[in-house]
């Protein structure tokens, strides 16, 4: 069947074939007309079978039809992103597409917007918000929903849907998910029908790897060239076959041991594949860290690692040159499996268990496994896909067969009957009037899939208990049956952080003075469970234990408030706090990353987490410090902009320009340029002359400073935190003025606002 012979009007028909589609896949054919017949769907089919475009048509119908808008959740802000530009080749049939990631304490610009593309966190906020543009919702996309069973991002997707489909009554559901064993709970909680499908347009062959031989799960074999690196064995027959790999372990170290030890064999058997100039280049563009060098030297042969502790430039990097297929094996850990999309033609699984706190070496569950396995397979390059665990033994050999590579995914199951997930999402529903009692709130979690899934036995026991707590720290009040939202309650619920972060950042500001070390502040910030800690390693304990020694008793926050209210981890919860205040003053006093990486044992992508979630934590304290202390906004203030660039105070004024990062911004200052009047005095051919300056943003600046308002360091901006970022408006200014971006052997970076993948435990 083809997409023309839809019910669509002739203009999208038409976008469709020039962009490509023509002949419908069979989830397509089965899934498309139910969804353009007004009925919720919920669409369980692997990757790579087209799942988007069973959302994308009819949304697209229903904004040239009908004049309605749609919302589209994903899980990451990536997939945000991938979907935007998906949705941008239809832009010229004459709607508008808004990306909304801004700040969750202000309401990005949706106005005229026919679709918005939003995180589940970021379409919570702005329900709690009451942007009026989510009141007349016409359809709601759920991308990845399967994702309803992750601990972190799991239970704001579940609550966002269901005030959605509570405020819209009449509101299309569209739930795009993997294949998952228990889809028809999915289906009876949004009243939805259901379409399920195995069909992949390459097919995918799941087996295991042992002895030199690969038995896949149809009982046929192949045989793997001997080699003495299995996974070398593995990588090389698939490349010397014009394929790609992907290789899954379980820790960032193992990514780089791994890339490390197969580059040199990559560069000899690939050499004759890939322009090496191609990646030279691709190479120069992340050099920027220790950990960029290691990289840049694996992508200089063709291999390189993928993880969390890596910063945006390099992540982006890494995954573009695998799209173009310059870099032939990507080793990973999980965490790209459920992001972008990155196929290849192998997939190789080396580990099924991982460290976890607390609970030591554990499986990894056979979702997330067959998450892996569906990225084998690149539709239109590869003929087929295979998915390889590999066994130790054959014991080994049985039980990956048995328990992942013939085993169905597990069920899906709520995250948000725990009394720490409920405590945030109780206090938001008090704050927008979705409940005010007890009873209401219970009502409300009747109508999630928690509550379609479940009998609630004892909930009504948990749900008094976060009231209290609520009520305890003034953030609600009873009246009989009725509970009353007060006025920090509804602040805490604007800004979007865990009420218990707002107890700590409370405590905090009261015993803020006008002497209070910067430290101390910092280590309130990291004390909040909305700031990801750092696990202290050996070499650490010397400058902790010796700031612990220094700040003994006046620290401001107790560690009880550190380990949520649980003796137990208290202790390790403080140090782990400190680090990350040492790690955010490292930064404001203008380390280099290389300098903190190195020193910390860990990946830039690891300080932008830590910083982009102390800058809004703080941006929160400084708020509440308005409501309790607003003397202590006086030391909240500068240390704000001071994390949120990077630099130490005498530099504010620099940064707060367009193109200048912390190191454009001391190389200014160097030069005796210090505020705005100084830039507009200087010699534009002078500033030029300037390391990484250039006539571009000298132009820029001299017009920024001269004859336009300077753009201001508002406390709700995301301006460049380092010059990378800071590149791309040079990159836009030198278009705009005719010339060439000023070299600095950096990779321009186009989206400046692109946050690390773990930016928050929250992410916007």
């Amino acid at each position: 069947m083809k997409f023309r012979e839809l019910d669509l009007p002739d203009a999208l028909k038409d976008a469709l074939e020039a962009q490509g589609f023509i002949e419908m896949y069979p989830p397509q054919i089965e899934a498309i007309p139910a969804a353009l017949s007004g009925r919720n769907l919920v669409a369980a089919v692997p990757t790579a079978s087209g799942k988007s475009m069973i959302g994308f048509v009819p949304a697209l119908n229903m904004i040239l039809r009908r004049g309605s808008k749609v919302l589209y959740i994903v899980p990451l802000k990536a997939l945000a992103a991938e979907k935007r530009d998906d949705l941008a080749k239809f832009t010229p049939l004459g709607f508008r597409v808004v990306m909304a990631t801004g700040d969750p304490d202000r309401d990005d610009d949706v106005t005229g917007a026919d679709v918005v593309i939003a995180t589940s966190e970021k379409a919570d906020s702005m329900i709690r918000h009451g942007n009026p543009w989510v009141r007349n919702l016409g359809l709601v996309i759920a991308d990845e929903v399967h994702m309803i069973h992750d601990p972190g991002r799991g239970p704001t997707l579940e609550v966002a849907l269901t005030k959605l489909i509570r405020r819209n009554p009449g509101m299309q559901v569209i739930a795009l998910s993997a294949t998952i064993s228990n889809a028809e709970d999915l289906a009876r909680w949004l009243n939805a029908e259901l379409v399920r499908s195995d069909w992949r347009p390459t097919k995918l062959k799941e087996g295991v790897y042992f002895n030199g031989e690969i038995v896949f799960a149809d009982a046929s074999t192949r045989e793997v060239p001997e080699e003495k690196d299995e996974i070398w064995a593995l990588v090389k027959q698939i490349v010397e076959e014009g394929g790609q790999c992907l290789i899954f372990v379980n820790a960032r170290r193992s990514t780089e041991a791994v890339a490390s030890r197969l580059a040199p064999k990559m560069k000899a058997l690939a050499g004759g594949q890939v322009d090496s100039a191609d990646l030279t280049l691709l190479a120069g563009g992340i050099e920027t860290t220790a950990v960029g060098q290691k990289l840049a030297s694996c992508v200089a042969c063709g291999v390189a690692f993928h993880h969390a502790g890596l910063d945006y430039n390099q992540r982006r990097t890494v995954e573009e040159g695998f799209r173009l297929r310059n870099i032939k094996c990507i080793v990973a850990t999980p965490t790209l499996a459920a992001g972008i999309n990155l196929p290849a033609r192998r997939v190789i699984v080396r580990d099924t268990t991982r460290f976890e706190a607390n609970a030591g070496t554990v499986p990894i569950s056979v979702m997330e496994v067959k998450q892996m396995c569906g990225r084998a397979g690149r539709p239109g390059y590869d003929p087929w896909g295979e998915a390889v665990l590999i066994a130790k033994s054959y014991d080994d050999y049985e039980h990956l067969m048995d328990d992942y590579v013939n085993q169905d995914t597990e069920r899906l199951t709520s995250k948000l009957g725990s009394e720490k997930v409920l405590r945030s999402h109780i206090l938001g529903l008090l704050a927008t009037g979705d409940a005010d009692s007890e009873e209401g709130i219970a009502d409300f979690l009747r109508q999630t899939f928690f509550g379609s899934t479940s009998q609630l036995y004892g909930i009504e026991s948990v749900i008094s208990s976060v009231v209290d707590f609520l009520c305890e720290q003034e953030m609600a009040e009873r009246t009989g049956d009725r509970i009353r939202i007060l006025p920090f309650g509804k602040r805490v619920s604007d800004l979007y952080v865990d009420p218990w972060s707002a107890v700590i950042l409370r405590k905090a500001v009261l015993k803020m003075r006008g002497d209070t070390p910067t430290l101390l502040i910092l280590h309130a910030v990291a004390a909040t469970p909305d700031v990801l800690g750092m696990y202290p390693k050996k070499c650490d304990q010397d400058r902790l234990n010796t700031l612990e020694d220094e700040y003994e008793g006046r620290f401001l926050c107790t560690e009880e408030d550190e380990g949520g209210g649980e003796e137990s981890v208290a202790w390790d919860s403080h140090m782990s706090n400190l680090k990350t205040a040492l790690l955010l003053t490292d930064w404001i006093e203008e380390r280099s990353e290389d300098a903190i990486t190195s020193d910390m044992k860990i990946g830039p992508g690891d300080i932008r987490s830590r910083v982009d979630g102390a800058d809004w934590i703080l941006y929160a304290m400084n708020e509440v410090a308005y409501l309790f202390n607003p003397d202590a906004v006086k030391l909240i203030k500068p240390l704000l902009r001071r994390i949120r660039y990077g630099v130490k105070e005498e530099l504010i004024p620099l940064v707060a320009f367009h193109g200048v990062g912390r190191t454009r911004a001391r190389t200014l200052f160097n030069a005796g340029i210090k505020n705005r009047q100084d830039i507009a005095k200087a010699d534009e051919q002078l500033l030029a002359q300037l390391p990484k300056i250039g006539p571009a943003l000298a132009r820029s600046l001299k017009k920024q400073a001269g004859y336009a308002p300077a753009p201001a360091a508002a406390d709700d901006s995301r301006p460049p935190q380092n010059d990378a970022e800071a590149d791309y408006e040079m990159e836009k200014m030198a278009a705009a003025y005719g010339e060439p971006a000023p070299a600095d052997g950096k990779k321009k970076n186009d989206d400046p606002g692109a946050p690390a993948e773990q930016s928050r435990i929250v992410d916007f």
